[in-house]
């Protein structure tokens, strides 16, 4: 039996950085997020390739957000920001590192689009955090992300970065196909509430218990 995490949401409703949206609020460009601790199986290069491709063929008022630590991960890092470069993106792209919490509900309020091209999650709690921002979501097929989907947000098959940019742009240009991709994601997340969440596992456990009597 598989149960989700339980996750509280009532830290969500707390105070973002002030700092952080008084720097970037406003400023008229399109933000993409992806929100996870800087390591290989995160997959951060395929993200920003399909940022480069967004950025230079649709949006050049655009910046990439990445947030998450390095620790213990500084060679990773250093290739990913001389990747940023090379792709001549660097200055459009944002190393966060270890931040506060603050901070990091600062991004998601600023967030446009939340991109993911990862190819281990064992669930991908910041994928149900976008949900709960209403922030579209662009996330590659791999383990446990379609189960946490669950049929929302847009999924790809493929990591070729013109396609994930080409989806990033619908939803930032037409607006009936984002707001119907938002409501997919509204609807998934109720399953995560904590009673949703709460009557799956007492289930599990009296299925456990009786089985465990016989």
């Amino acid at each position: 039996d598989v149960c989700p995490i339980l996750i509280p949401f009532s830290d969500y409703e707390k105070k973002p950085s002030e700092k952080v949206l008084k720097q970037y609020q406003g400023d008229g460009y399109t933000n993409l997020l992806f929100v996870g601790r800087i390591a290989p199986n995160k997959c951060q290069e395929d993200v920003l390739r399909a940022f480069c491709c967004y950025q230079k063929c649709y949006n050049e008022k655009s910046r990439l957000i990445l947030v998450g630590s390095w620790d213990g991960m500084d060679s990773y890092y250093k290739r990913l920001y001389s990747y940023a470069q090379m792709l001549g993106i660097a200055d459009h792209v944002i190393f966060t590192g270890h931040i506060k919490f603050d901070e990091i509900l600062a991004w998601y309020h600023l967030a446009d689009v939340f991109v993911c091209m990862s190819e281990h999650e064992g669930f991908c709690v910041p994928l149900v955090e976008a949900m709960y921002f209403d922030i579209p979501i662009v996330a590659y097929n791999s383990t446990a992300i379609p189960d946490t989907l669950g049929g929302s947000g847009v999924l790809l098959e493929t990591k070729e970065p013109d396609k994930a940019a080409l989806e990033v742009h619908h939803l930032i240009t037409q607006k009936v196909y984002r707001e119907e991709v938002i409501a997919g994601q509204q609807k998934r997340l109720k399953d995560f509430s904590h009673e949703n969440v709460c009557a799956i596992l007492a289930e599990q456990l009296s299925k456990f218990i009786n089985g465990d009597k016989q």
